[in-house]
């Protein structure tokens, strides 16, 4: 079975508002967060296979420093089309792009936190946190079938977890 794991990007800086948005970086809590998020991935099996990356400063910097914390290699994608997606362009690049078993995205709200409650065809997980999808908010879904044929309400909800959770 295949997982696919939606990630929003940790948490930005505002400390130059001058910066366009798709040129923030990470603030430290978000440096933080990144790291437990991928110390995470590498414990709890969910370390992916492939990868595949908004363009904006942000996202990057979020995969670099999880990826860190992981022993594999993972391919790594960089889509610029992800930057401010709607739920339908980010499953469609999904589908187009995704060929690993265990998929990462990191992309953007709100495009990704209603990509994974659309995707989902089972309830949401009790989480409080679920709904407003937090930066760092993680979801890890599992796929049935081919990548082609991703679509919504399709997937089963394995964890939904957020930096909060984890320290």
């Amino acid at each position: 079975m295949k997982k696919l794991t939606l990630m929003r990007h940790a948490k930005s800086s505002w400390a130059d508002s001058d910066i366009p948005d798709v040129d923030r970086t990470l603030g430290e809590r978000g440096r933080k967060a990144a790291d437990l998020l991928g110390k995470w991935l590498e414990t709890s099996g969910h370390a992916p296979d492939q990868v595949i990356i908004s363009s904006a400063a942000r996202c990057q910097e979020t995969w670099e420093l999880v990826s860190g914390s992981l022993t594999n290699s993972p391919t790594a994608i960089t889509e610029a089309a992800l930057y401010m997606a709607s739920p339908e362009e980010i499953l469609d690049i999904i589908r187009k792009t995704a060929t690993g078993d265990n998929v990462l995205v990191i992309a953007h709200m709100p495009g990704i936190g209603s990509l994974a409650r659309a995707l989902r065809v089972d309830p949401a997980p009790a989480h409080t946190a679920f709904d407003k999808y937090p930066t760092g908010g993680t979801t890890v879904l599992e796929v049935q079938g081919d990548w082609a044929s991703l679509d919504f309400g399709t997937t089963h909800l394995d964890t939904y977890i957020t930096p909060a959770d984890l320290g």
